[in-house]
């Protein structure tokens, strides 16, 4: 009995196999997206124009910095108008502006050194996270109080 047993065991078991190792994989994470809308004003000294545009640029981190990488970017040529991205993955994203001060901003790299700048910030001085998909638009307004190092 222990010979026909012992093999029908097996058999068994190597038929729960595939099924144990689905059971075991790893969970599949469903990323929704959804539309981030900014509405960007600046307060300072120069014009907003063609020339002189705004630059919007969201992260997926709060800790914006000089090796940042954005997820993507919209320069606007109309002050207090809206930045739309869509199909913005994650839960939250950050939000960083640059005011074109002296025209030369082609989108390629960083705002130049003491090109005004702001970063969407919480009511306790901290970066605040934007959640893609929500249905009014933030606003981010800055002036020439911070400038790029």
């Amino acid at each position: 009995m222990k010979k026909v047993l012992a093999p029908v065991v097996v058999f068994l078991l190597a038929g729960l196999a595939p099924a144990a190792g689905v059971l075991n994989a790893e969970p599949v994470v469903t990323v929704n997206s959804g539309t981030v809308k900014v509405t960007v004003t600046y307060k300072g000294k120069g014009t907003v124009d063609t020339s002189h545009k705004l630059w919007v640029w969201l992260f997926d981190t709060p800790n914006i910095g000089p090796g940042s990488m954005p997820l993507d970017q919209l320069a606007l040529d109309k002050n207090g108008a809206d930045a739309v991205f869509d199909n913005v993955a994650g839960d939250k994203v950050y939000v960083a502006v640059a005011f074109d001060e002296k025209g030369a901003m082609m989108g390629d790299g960083p705002p130049p050194t003491g090109s005004p700048i702001g970063i969407l910030m919480g009511p306790d001085g901290m970066p605040n996270g934007v959640t893609p998909g929500g249905k009014a638009p933030v606003a981010l307004n800055f002036d020439d109080t911070i400038r790029m190092p």
